[in-house]
């Protein structure tokens, strides 16, 4: 585990940016869902209007960081060792933030029967 956190090659990076983009891809299936419940509210002050559409949060969490992705993965195939450390330092970044994220939808799902029993 600590060496794919600390490798910084392209292949590693590669991974990365694949697991990235399935912790955003669960992140946008998990709001909606419990979006749907009542009992939970979107508390990203970018997606608020957006998990109003479902469209508009498919747009923005499924297709956009894809492309996104894809074009950053283009561009650092030629980097230098700075800057695939960088992008490395950048992915980890994210990637521990969007486990945190999944894992509080996770204690959501896990506390919802309470919540449901409850009212």
């Amino acid at each position: 585990m600590v060496a794919f956190i600390k490798n910084y090659n392209l292949v590693s990076i590669k991974k990365k940016f694949m697991l990235l983009y399935l912790l955003n891809v669960t992140d946008i299936i998990f709001t909606l869902l419990l979006l749907k419940t009542g009992y939970f509210a979107e508390v990203n002050i970018l997606m608020v209007n957006a998990v109003q559409s479902p469209a508009a949060s498919i747009l923005l969490k499924v297709i956009l960081p894809a492309i996104l992705l894809f074009y950053i993965y283009q561009h650092i195939k030629d980097a230098e060792v700075l800057q695939l450390k960088t992008a490395n330092i950048a992915a980890n970044i994210s990637l521990t933030l969007y486990s945190l994220v999944n894992l509080s939808h996770l204690v959501w799902v896990a506390l919802l029967p309470i919540f449901m029993t409850q009212y």
